[in-house]
């Protein structure tokens, strides 16, 4: 052997080495169809999975030619998961970072970007670029739009491989589209299902734009060729480096739903009445614990009373104040409901006059609509009840979202309801949850609930709280 054909020396193993997990990660990342669907539950090796697979245009000679996009709907998700993580895998093989444009460079020119699109038409701003991969992280995130716009931004001009990859669990504002896209995997009535890494093929009609299932090879009025389209499912028991972290079980902590659709990759479960709250998880007591932080919590709704002549809706929403309290064993406690419809005027002197009542030891919580007006009206609030401790807490999660802690505790047993007259009211709005008329009380107690467990509601110290209770007792 020459001194040109010698072999270079053997490296030892690194720590930060990486090596696919035997099972559908290796096999996800063995793929050459066109589009590909990855994970259906929590735990997967998701992440990990489409940074190693931006990669394999990475070193084949392709330079600056190849470029790869990674995703995710909002920047602070991105920052926290993909960017985060391609600082321990990509530095490996001489990337260089640039912070200010987000995007990896390999010695060869190759580049992998990290972007966001918190706004449908944020998409816009790829128009024009060229990528030669498109990976969607929790694609369930994204609008059908989005993903379709991106696929138009997958080509090469010299020739080079182009594919589409996602991975995601159930759930989500995009759920349905993922669902009906992957059906083939998912939909268990399915006309044709396809078996998990089996590969569909398609094209896409160009006046109907509606797509065709083909067989493989099948060519277009061009001569392009069909794409191919699979799903690769993978749980947290496929991912041998978080088992005994505790993951699989904090999974279980979750409201039912969510729970299900994380474990087990569960497409069919839907948020329903009944799902979320149960009146048997509920324990009904004659008071709350003394020693215990407090929070009314308030989701208003500037509404008149039905059958006023003025009032369009003839069923609109009610102001609600939840007091919620957290005991020193972080149990939960419903103390009171204040609900009732207003108009603004009124809804203010509710809200000061309850704040009066319930002394100055409870905190007050003043849900932030989102846009401008919501900051505007939030501000006034914290304003004109300055000599309470208030803050305002914006609502950037859909209900269900927000309220799915709630729900988790509930389930859990560790929620106690005051009995009051106002219970059976609640109760039945909470079981109907998320498809009842109304869930201003399933607002205002899961925003309590949410402020309490907040670490910067306030004072923990329960020699404080205690004292506080002392000198201005409850009223409700």
């Amino acid at each position: 052997m020459t001194k040109s054909q010698q072999l270079p020396p053997t490296r030892k193993p690194h720590p930060d080495d990486w090596r696919p997990h035997a099972g559908p990660q290796t096999r996800f990342l063995s793929l050459t169809c066109f589009e590909a669907l990855y994970g259906g539950a929590a735990g997967g090796g998701k992440s990990d999975a489409l940074l190693v697979d931006a990669l394999r245009g990475v070193g084949q000679g392709y330079g600056r030619n190849y470029q790869a996009l990674l995703l995710r709907r909002e920047f602070p998700e991105l920052k926290k998961s993909l960017i985060h993580r391609s600082h321990t895998l990509y530095p490996r093989l001489g990337a260089k970072w640039n912070g200010t444009d987000h995007t990896w460079t390999f010695p060869a020119g190759e580049t992998v970007i990290f972007g966001h699109a918190q706004y449908e038409l944020d998409v816009h701003q790829y128009q024009g670029a060229e990528f030669q991969f498109v990976g969607f992280d929790e694609v369930t995130h994204f609008t059908e739009y989005q993903y379709k716009y991106l696929i138009s931004r997958l080509r090469s001009s010299v020739g080079i491989p182009v594919r589409l990859r996602a991975a995601t669990n159930p759930g989500g504002p995009g759920h349905e589209w993922v669902f009906k896209r992957f059906r083939f995997w998912l939909d268990p009535n399915e006309e044709h299902p396809a078996k998990p890494g089996e590969t569909v093929y398609y094209l896409v009609d160009e006046k109907s734009h509606e797509e065709q299932i083909v067989e493989k090879g099948t060519l277009d009025d061009e001569g392009r060729p069909a794409r191919g389209r699979t799903f690769i499912p993978a749980r947290i028991q496929d991912n041998p480096s978080l088992m005994g972290t505790g993951y699989a079980q904090s999974l279980l902590d979750l409201d039912p739903v969510t729970s299900e659709q994380l474990r087990n990759g569960n497409w069919l479960i839907k948020p329903a009445a009944g799902l979320y709250f149960k009146r048997g998880w509920f324990k009904f007591v004659d008071a709350a614990p003394v020693a215990a932080t407090r929070i009314r919590y308030w989701d208003r709704a500037s509404t008149e009373e039905p059958g006023n002549s003025n009032t369009k809706n003839k069923d609109p929403d009610w102001t609600v104040g939840a007091k919620v309290a957290l005991g020193q064993d972080r149990s939960i406690y419903i103390e009171h409901i204040h609900r009732f419809r207003g108009n603004p005027g009124e809804v203010e002197l509710a809200i000061k006059s309850t704040a009066e009542l319930d002394g100055k030891n409870v905190w007050i919580g003043i849900e932030q609509d989102p846009g401008s007006a919501g900051k505007f009206e939030a501000s006034y609030y914290v304003k004109e009840l300055q000599a309470w401790n208030v803050k305002a807490y914006p609502a950037t999660k859909d209900k269900i979202t927000r309220a799915g802690p709630f729900s988790s505790q509930s389930l859990a047993g560790n929620v106690h309801i005051v009995r009051g007259p106002w219970n059976e009211q609640y109760v039945q709005e909470l079981e109907g949850f998320p498809e009842a008329s109304h869930d201003d009380q399933v607002d205002a107690s899961s925003g309590g609930f949410n402020a309490l467990t907040d670490a910067n509601l306030g004072p923990t110290d329960w020699d404080y709280i205690e004292a506080c209770n002392r000198a201005a007792p409850r009223r409700w």
